[in-house]
C-alpha cells in the first residue's frame, strides 16, 4: 500500500490521541517511564504531521504546477500564449522602458513622468501579459510609429527620434550617439523602445498565428532585426534643402540668461542656389536693435562646423558690418548682411553672440 500525503496528516492525529488517553493520561497509567514514553509518542506525532503538511502543500503546488505547465504548452501550440524565450525577452523590454523613464523624469519633473506614463503602463503590460492580442498590439504599432516618425509643431529634434538620427546623415550636423544623449536624449530613448516593443509584440503574434516551426530561434532574430531596421531607417534617405525664405529659425541662451541684441522677427535668412556657378548662397540680415552701443557676431556654425571670421575667408561675405578679431561688429541700430558661399547645400545655420544663438535650418 502507498502512503499518501493525507496519510502522514491523520495517522499522527489519531496516534497522538490514543496516545493522550492511554500513556499521556496519568489517571491511568503514571510511571515516570510511561510519561518519557508518551511524551516521545508525541513529540513524534507532531513531527510526523507537520511533515505531512508540508508534504501535501508540495504536492498540491506540484499538481498545479504541472497542470500550469500542461496548460501553457498546450497555449502555445494553439498560438495563443508566448513562449518561454519570447517572455523573457518581454522582461528585458520591459526593464528597458523603465529605464528609460527614469532620466526623463528627473531631467523633465514633474512633466517628464506625465510622459513617462504610457511607457511605464506599457513595460507593465510586458512584464504581466503572457499572451497575444493583436488587436492591441496593433494599436501599440500605431502609437509608436507615431511617435517615432511624426514631427509635431516645436522643436524637430526634440519631437521626431526618425528625424533625429535622420539629421545625423548630414555632414557633420548631428553625431548618431549624440542623437540619443542631447537634450532630447531621455525622450529619444523611450520613442526607440517603445517601438521596438510594440513591433515585437506584434510580430510574435503574426507568427504564432502561422504556426511557424523554431518560434524560440525566430524570436532572437525578429527582435535583433527590429532594433537594427529602426537605427538605420532614416539613414536610406539624405534630408533635402528648401531653398527660399527659412520659417523655422530659433534662438535661444546655452547659458539660460545670455543678453541678445539681434530680435529674431528682425531678423531674416534665405537660401538660394545659382546654377549657372554651381554655387549655394545663405544670407542672413540681422538687426541691432541697441541704438546705443554695438554687437558682434563671434562665431559661426554650418552644419555643425565652424566657419572662419576673417577677412581671408572668400567663403564670407559682410556687408555694413566689419570684421575684427575673429568677430563681425554691428554699429549700434545698423543692420548687417551676412552671405555665405558654398559649392554643397548647407543644412542647418547657427550664429553666435557670446553663449546666445541665432539658428535656422532649410531642411524639407
Amino acid at each position: 500500500m502507498k502512503i499518501k500525503s493525507w496519510h502522514l496528516v491523520v495517522l499522527p492525529i489519531i496516534i497522538f490521541l490514543l496516545d493522550f488517553l492511554t500513556l499521556g493520561n496519568r489517571q491511568v497509567i503514571d510511571n515516570p517511564i510511561t510519561n518519557k514514553i508518551a511524551f516521545a509518542i508525541a513529540l513524534l506525532c507532531v513531527l510526523v504531521f507537520l511533515f505531512g503538511i508540508i508534504k501535501t502543500l508540495h504536492d498540491y503546488f506540484s499538481k498545479n504546477k504541472e497542470a500550469q505547465k500542461i496548460k501553457k504548452e498546450r497555449e502555445e501550440e494553439r498560438g495563443i500564449r508566448a513562449t518561454g524565450v519570447e517572455i523573457g525577452f518581454r522582461k528585458l523590454l520591459a526593464i528597458l522602458l523603465i529605464l528609460s523613464v527614469v532620466p526623463m523624469g528627473v531631467l523633465l519633473f514633474p512633466f517628464g513622468l506625465i510622459l513617462g506614463l504610457p511607457i511605464l503602463l506599457l513595460a507593465l503590460y510586458l512584464l504581466r501579459n503572457h499572451r497575444y492580442h493583436l488587436v492591441f498590439d496593433c494599436l501599440l504599432v500605431f502609437l509608436g510609429g507615431l511617435f517615432y516618425f511624426v514631427t509635431f509643431p516645436g522643436n524637430i529634434s526634440y519631437f521626431s527620434l526618425y528625424k533625429i538620427i535622420e539629421l545625423s546623415a548630414c555632414p557633420g550636423l548631428i553625431n548618431p550617439i549624440i542623437a540619443f544623449l542631447d537634450s532630447a536624449g531621455p525622450l529619444a530613448l523611450t520613442k526607440y523602445f517603445f517601438l521596438t516593443a510594440s513591433l515585437f509584440l506584434f510580430t510574435g503574434d503574426i507568427i504564432a498565428r502561422l504556426k511557424v516551426v523554431n518560434k524560440r530561434k525566430l524570436n532572437v532574430i525578429y527582435l535583433i532585426i527590429i532594433c537594427l531596421v529602426l537605427f538605420f531607417l532614416p539613414y536610406l534617405y539624405i534630408p533635402q534643402i528648401e531653398l527660399g525664405e527659412a520659417t523655422n529659425a530659433s534662438v535661444g541662451s546655452t547659458s539660460g540668461f545670455e543678453p541678445s541684441h539681434f530680435l529674431t522677427n528682425n531678423t531674416s535668412y534665405h537660401m538660394s542656389y545659382d546654377q549657372a556657378i554651381n554655387t549655394y548662397t545663405f544670407t542672413a540680415n540681422m538687426i541691432n536693435q541697441d541704438t546705443t552701443s554695438s554687437a558682434s557676431i563671434t562665431n559661426i556654425y554650418v552644419d555643425g562646423k565652424i566657419i572662419p571670421i576673417t577677412k581671408e575667408n572668400n567663403m564670407l561675405q559682410v556687408e555694413n558690418g566689419v570684421i575684427v578679431d575673429g568677430k563681425i561688429s554691428v554699429a549700434p541700430g545698423q543692420t548687417v548682411t551676412i552671405n555665405l558661399v558654398s559649392q554643397k547645400p548647407c543644412y542647418v545655420f547657427t550664429l553666435f553672440e557670446g553663449l546666445f544663438r541665432y539658428s535656422t535650418n532649410f531642411i524639407k
